[in-house]
C-alpha cells in the first residue's frame, strides 16, 4: 500500500509544486472548506439545494470552478418512480411528457476513498441530463400502470443540448491556458465530456491515470501516459480484428466488416477514458480560452472530482510531457447576435466575404439547420475565410483529414464549375497569385505546394489514372448533400464522396515530389477558405455550392470512420442517398489506352462496355 501511495503521489503531486493555481477537493483527509461549509467534513446531504440543484464555487488565482450537484426521481416502494405523466409522446412506446414528480433523490457531497489506492475525491449526487421523459413499466409485456424517467442525455455535438440538472463541474479561467482536473470515474466506458459551453460541442479529451485491471509485470497499478490510456482503448476495439488479421483465418469480407465495425465503436469511443466496464482514477487535461466556460461531466453517470490545477499560458500538450494532442476543428456556421454591433457572427471567428453568407434552412425535415451558402458568379470574391490556425497542427501526426458536406445550389450547372476547388489555403489573401498554398478540387483531384509540391498526376495515383468526377461524371449534379473527405497521410493522399474511396495517390511513386509540407510548414497557410479565393490565375468562379459541418482535424480518417462520422452527422444520410449513382470519367496518359467503366486499364480483346479516346463503346 505504501509503494503504491508513493507512485500515485509522484505522478498526481509532482506537478502541483509548480503549478501556477491549485485547488485541492480533500484537504488533510476532510472536505475542502466550501463543500465542508453545505455537507459537513465528512460529507452528507446538502443543505444548499435550491431549485433541484446544490452549487458550490471554488476559486484558486485565475480559475474558477463551479460544481453542480442535482437530483433525479428516486425510486418508490414498491417499484417504478413516483411520476405523475403528461401529454403522449409516443403510444406506442408508451412514453409521455412529465408532468410532476413526487419524490427526488437527496443532492449529497460526500468524500471518498478508491479502496486499495489513496486517492480521495468528492462525489454529488445525479446523472447529468439535458431532459427527461416518462415510460410506463411493463412486466412480462404487461404494462403496470406506473413510471419511471426515460432520459435525454447530452450528444457531443450540442445537438441535444446541455445538462439541466446531475452532476456536472463547470471551469473558467481570466487567462488563457490549460486545466489539468483530478477525477474518479466509477464507468470508465461511459462517455466522459469536456465541452465548450458556448459551442455545446465536445473538445479532445485527453486522459491519464489508472484502468482498473491494467497493471506492471509484478500485478502492481500502473498509471498510464495519456499515449498508453490511448493504446489502451486500441488495444480494447481493434484487438479482435488485428489478431485475425495475423492468425489469416477470416475470409477478406469478414476483415472488412470487423475493420468496420471498429472503425465505427472508435469514433463512438473517443470520449471513452477506461476500458470496458471499469473504474479510473487520473487527470483529464484540455486547454482553455480566457473567459470561456467549459463543462466536464459523464455521460449518464457521475464522476468523482479531487482538485485541479490551472497553467497560464500553457497548453495541455505542455503539461502532459510534450504528446501530440489531438486537433479538431469543427463548425456548424451558426451565428449568434454579437452584443455590441448587433450584427450575426459565429462563434468561431468565420468569416463570409462578398456574396456568401451563414444561412439558416425553412425546408421541414432538412439535414442541416445552419450552412454556409456561397455564391459562384464571380472569381476569388465568394467564400468562407476559416480560422488562420486550422492547418498549423499536423507538423507532429504527419496527417490532416478535410471533411465537410457539400451540395451545389439548383441553379448550379456543371459547366459552371468544372475546375472550381471546394478548398483554398494560401500564405495570406491570393491576389490572384500567393505562395506557398493548397487546394481540394471539386472534380476529385488536390494540388500542395508548400515547402515541396505535389500535382497528384496520373503517375502517383495508384491506379495509374486520376478518376475526374465534373460534367456527366457531377458527383453533386442532383443538388443533394454529400459527403467530401480528403484524407493526407505521410505521402498518401485520398479523395472520398460520401464515405467511397475516389482516388488515392502514393506521392513515392515520383521523385521530388512531395505533400509532406503540408504538415511541416502547415502553419504557413494562414489565409484558409472554403469556397473560393482560388489562386494562381484559375479562371473559375467560386463555388456555388451550400456547405455544412465542417470538419479538419490532424489525424487521417479510414473509411468507417468517415461513414461513422457521416451517420452522426446526418443518420439518414443512406436513406437520403438511395438510387444515387456516379459515372466516372478518366484522364488518361495515352489516348490509344483502354479503360472499362471502373476506370481500370483492360486490352483490346476485352468484351464489354469501354471508354477509349473519351468515347464509350461496346467491345464484342
Amino acid at each position: 500500500m505504501k509503494q503504491i501511495f508513493t507512485l500515485v503521489c509522484v505522478a498526481f503531486c509532482a506537478l502541483t509544486a509548480n503549478a501556477q493555481d491549485v485547488y485541492n477537493a480533500i484537504v488533510d483527509g476532510k472536505l475542502a472548506p466550501e463543500f465542508a461549509a453545505v455537507a459537513g467534513e465528512d460529507g452528507g446531504v446538502a443543505n444548499n439545494a435550491a431549485n433541484g440543484q446544490s452549487i458550490i464555487t471554488m476559486t484558486a488565482g485565475k480559475a474558477t470552478v463551479t460544481a453542480v450537484g442535482g437530483t433525479t426521481p428516486a425510486n418508490a416502494d414498491g417499484g417504478g418512480q413516483q411520476i405523475t405523466i403528461g401529454d403522449v409522446i409516443d403510444a406506442e412506446k408508451h412514453v409521455y411528457k412529465v408532468a410532476s414528480v413526487e419524490a427526488w433523490n437527496d443532492i449529497k457531497w460526500d468524500r471518498k476513498n478508491q479502496g486499495d489506492i489513496d486517492f480521495w475525491y468528492i462525489a454529488g449526487t445525479g446523472n447529468p441530463y439535458v431532459d427527461m421523459n416518462a415510460v410506463e413499466n411493463s412486466k412480462d409485456d404487461v404494462w403496470q400502470g406506473n413510471y419511471k424517467a426515460d432520459y435525454i442525455y447530452y450528444e457531443p455535438d450540442g445537438s441535444a443540448g446541455m445538462p439541466v440538472t446531475g452532476l456536472y463541474y463547470k471551469f473558467t479561467a481570466s487567462a488563457k491556458g490549460a486545466f489539468k482536473v483530478k477525477v474518479w470515474a466509477n464507468k470508465g466506458n461511459r462517455k466522459t465530456f469536456v465541452v465548450n459551453a458556448k459551442t455545446m460541442q465536445a473538445e479532445r479529451l485527453l486522459a491519464s491515470g489508472y484502468i482498473n485491471g491494467v497493471n506492471d509485470a509484478d500485478g502492481k497499478k500502473k498509471l498510464l501516459t495519456v499515449e498508453q490510456v490511448d493504446s489502451v482503448h486500441h488495444v480494447y476495439i481493434y484487438g479482435n480484428y488485428e489478431n485475425a488479421v495475423a492468425a489469416g483465418e477470416k475470409t477478406q469480407e469478414e476483415l472488412d466488416q470487423m475493420k468496420a465495425d471498429a472503425d465505427a465503436l472508435a469514433v463512438e469511443r473517443q470520449y471513452v477514458i477506461g476500458n470496458g466496464n471499469q473504474n479510473f482514477w487520473g487527470w483529464l487535461t484540455f486547454d482553455v480560452e480566457a473567459g470561456e466556460e467549459y463543462w466536464v461531466f459523464q455521460h449518464s453517470s457521475q464522476i468523482g472530482f479531487g482538485g485541479f490545477e490551472f497553467h497560464e499560458g500553457k497548453t495541455a500538450e505542455d503539461l502532459i510531457g510534450g504528446i501530440e494532442a489531438a486537433y479538431v476543428y469543427t463548425t456548424n456556421f451558426s451565428t449568434y447576435e454579437d452584443e455590441e454591433t448587433g450584427e450575426r457572427v459565429t462563434w468561431k471567428g468565420e468569416k463570409a466575404f462578398g456574396n456568401g453568407q451563414f444561412a439558416q434552412t425553412e425546408e421541414e425535415g432538412a439535414p442541416f439547420g445552419d450552412f454556409f451558402h456561397n455564391d459562384g458568379s464571380a472569381k476569388r470574391a465568394s467564400y468562407c475565410l476559416l480560422p488562420e490556425d486550422v492547418l498549423a497542427h499536423s507538423d507532429k501526426t504527419e496527417a490532416l483529414t478535410i471533411a465537410v458536406w457539400v451540395r451545389a445550389q439548383e441553379e448550379a450547372a456543371s459547366a459552371d464549375y468544372l475546375w472550381t476547388p471546394l478548398f483554398t489555403a494560401y500564405a495570406q489573401q491570393a491576389n490572384p497569385n500567393s505562395w506557398p498554398m493548397m487546394a481540394c478540387q471539386y472534380r476529385g483531384v488536390l494540388q500542395v505546394n508548400c515547402a515541396g509540391w505535389t500535382d497528384y498526376t496520373d503517375e502517383q495515383n495508384v491506379k495509374g489514372v486520376n478518376a475526374i468526377y465534373h460534367g456527366d461524371a457531377d458527383w453533386l449534379a442532383d443538388h443533394k448533400w454529400h459527403y467530401y473527405t480528403a484524407v493526407f497521410e505521410g505521402e498518401n493522399a485520398k479523395v472520398y464522396f460520401d464515405g467511397e474511396l475516389k482516388n488515392e495517390w502514393d506521392n513515392t511513386k515520383v521523385a521530388e515530389r512531395t505533400q509532406k509540407g503540408l504538415f511541416s510548414n502547415g502553419a504557413e497557410l494562414k489565409y484558409v477558405c472554403l469556397g473560393g479565393n482560388q489562386a494562381w490565375d484559375w479562371n473559375d468562379n467560386d463555388a456555388p455550392f451550400d456547405f455544412a459541418r465542417l470538419l479538419i482535424k490532424n489525424s487521417g480518417m479510414s473509411a468507417g470512420e468517415i461513414k461513422a462520422q457521416m451517420s452522426a452527422d446526418f443518420p439518414t444520410w443512406q436513406e437520403y442517398l438511395t438510387g444515387i449513382t456516379t459515372a466516372v470519367k478518366v484522364i488518361r496518359p495515352t489516348s490509344d489506352a483502354i479503360y472499362n467503366l471502373a476506370g481500370q486499364r483492360v486490352d483490346a480483346a476485352y468484351k464489354g462496355l469501354v471508354i477509349k479516346n473519351g468515347v464509350k463503346t461496346m467491345q464484342q
